[in-house]
């Protein structure tokens, strides 16, 4: 009995030592526009990457989207650019957290809110399949 809990404070201090470091997939990237009205010239660029797409316009309330093949998870971060209903252009170097819960078969959806004070919230969501459809984290 002595032998076997050595073996497995062995190797859970191993597991600790080591670490749990999972690749994170993206394939899609909304920007929501909640400005309060119509925007435009919208810019997305993936740093790491070449990926890059744009909307000449965007409804309130409505999405400027892409989809594309699973890519990694963007260290570097998101440029985001467009020209705000007052006229003023907007450009900012977005990051976000990994989402706590990630189900690693199914990759990110990125999400960039353009608030009524021109200024953006991002995070990541995932759809998991659930009982009756797709559930987001």
């Amino acid at each position: 009995m002595k032998k076997l809990s050595i073996l497995f404070l062995s190797i859970l201090t191993a597991a600790c030592v080591v670490g749990y470091n999972p690749s994170y997939w993206f394939n899609e990237v909304q920007v929501v526009n909640l400005s309060g009205s119509t925007i435009t010239d919208v810019r997305v660029s993936v740093l790491e990457t070449t990926k890059s797409y744009s909307c000449e316009e965007v409804a309130q309330f409505a999405l400027c989207q892409d989809y594309f093949g699973k890519r990694h998870y963007p260290q570097q971060g998101i440029e985001l650019s467009w020209t705000h209903p007052d006229g003023s252009k907007k450009s900012e170097l977005l990051g976000a957290r990994i989402p706590a819960y990630y189900d690693y078969p199914f990759p990110l959806r990125v999400v960039m809110e353009i608030l009524e004070d021109g200024s953006v919230k991002l995070f990541y969501e995932q759809e998991t399949p659930g009982r009756d459809a797709f559930t987001i984290l």
